[in-house]
């Protein structure tokens, strides 16, 4: 029976949420670096502690019992609680410590309104010991990140609202048409929309189906989650997408694919800062947030109320 928790216990309870979210002992080594049998004895240890199984392994597979996940949701709160402390104690001092989980969308760099460097390096310039963790993922999966708690905020663009997240609009990207040199448009002065229309197309697997788009296409046999995967399907010459227009530039710029009816087949999606509304942040957190809405022009909210 756990009646003290020791720092072994903490020890033992990090490899327990270690081997969970990594799905089982196997697939934990490597992340843990122990042998799956070294694994085995740390759990064997936690459960002796306890007084009870936490999970099943063998044959059947990794599975946790109902009191092994009573004890990986107490573990989260508790690290998470363990992990504000540390950020608030060492933020008295000044100096900004702990990690910060960012996630962005894929491909803005080329975004002149998308200031991301500008607020990392306004970031880097506070006194700070922060480890930096940059994560691209689809819209969808940054909006479950940031909901999880694995990341503290995400920049993307959303096509929907969640109730428990806040999003707070940054700045505008324009989307257009593209076919690759390899397309039988490619070569056609005008071509008409319901050619275009008819033509093969990559959707975009994280937009939902009552998108309004400028044309919606009447075939599409492929579907990405990432607009590098669009890029490639477009330069395939084998389908039709919409991608950004600055990130098509380069190559349209080597002759490598071009817009279609650009001035009609074009539209504009926000991009906005996504937090979790009912968790609170570090001070590593809090100061990013500040140095990106600081970049585009705006103020946390709340900034200005601050008590010293």
């Amino acid at each position: 029976m756990l009646r003290t928790v020791t720092d072994l216990d903490l020890r033992l309870l990090r490899i327990f949420t270690t081997v969970v979210r990594c799905g089982g002992f196997t697939a934990a080594q490597a992340e843990l670096n122990m042998s799956q049998s070294n694994i085995s004895m740390q759990i064997g240890s936690l459960e002796q502690r306890l007084g009870y199984r936490l999970c099943e392994r063998g044959k059947g597979g990794f599975r946790l019992t109902a009191k092994g996940k009573r004890i990986l949701e107490a573990s989260q709160a508790m690290f998470e609680a363990i992990g504000l402390f540390r950020d608030e104690a060492q933020g008295l001092s000044g100096n900004l410590v702990g990690d910060l989980y960012v996630g962005m969308a894929d491909n803005v760099a080329t975004l002149p309104q998308a200031r991301f460097g500008e607020a990392l390096a306004r970031f880097h310039q506070r006194e700070q010991d922060v480890q930096l963790n940059l994560y691209v993922n689809s819209p969808t999966e940054l909006e479950l990140a940031v909901i999880d708690g694995q990341l503290d905020l995400a920049v993307s663009y959303f096509s929907r609202s969640r109730a428990s997240l806040e999003y707070l609009p940054l700045y505008n990207e324009e989307i257009g048409v593209f076919c690759g040199d390899r397309h039988p448009l490619f070569k056609e002065a005008d071509p008409d929309l319901q050619r275009i229309a008819g033509c093969n197309w990559i959707s975009h697997g994280f937009l939902p189906e009552n998108q309004d788009l400028p044309l919606r296409p009447l075939c599409s046999r492929a579907t990405a989650y990432h607009m590098e995967a669009v890029a490639h399907a477009v330069l395939a010459g084998t389908h039709l997408g919409y991608l950004p227009t600055h990130y098509a530039q380069i190559w349209i710029e080597r002759g490598r694919m071009r817009a279609l009816q650009p001035q009609r087949l074009k539209y504009e999606v926000m991009h906005s800062m996504i937090t979790y509304s009912g968790r609170p942040r570090s001070e590593a957190a809090r100061a990013f947030v500040e140095d990106l809405l600081a970049v585009h022009g705006l103020v946390a909210p709340g900034a200005g109320s601050r008590c010293s």
